[in-house]
């Protein structure tokens, strides 16, 4: 988005929200899958051979592998979203500027009549 091309502009802001909205969605899904595996974990515990005691059986899904890489997934969706966020931040701030701008030239312009 280099140049002040309004058409070039609005396709910028809406790719950056696309992009932004799908990590979200990613993200969304992946925390979803943590929950729902960790869940299936402490319960499949339960009817393990070992008496353990509830804060055992939490312990114990927090630490298995499937869990701990779908955290690891969740930690990935985060910072990918992170990062779509300032796309569509700087997106945002650029057509701040370039407002600013605009309204400034115009603010001059109308001085220069008048003065003249």
């Amino acid at each position: 988005m280099e140049s002040f091309d309004p058409n070039k502009i609005a396709d910028a802001k809406m790719t950056a929200i696309k992009e932004y909205r799908a990590a979200k969605r990613e993200r969304d899904r992946t925390e979803r899958l943590v929950d729902y595996q960790l869940d299936q974990t402490f319960i499949q515990l339960k009817f393990n051979e070992l008496k353990m005691s509830i804060e055992d059986r939490k312990a114990r899904a927090r630490t298995d592998e499937s869990v701990i890489t779908l955290k690891v997934e969740l930690e990935k969706a985060q910072e990918d979203m992170d990062n779509k966020y300032a796309e569509l931040e700087r997106v945002q701030t650029k057509i701040e500027f370039m407002l600013d701008a605009n309204s400034n030239a115009r603010a001059e312009a109308r001085l220069g009549n008048l003065v003249t």
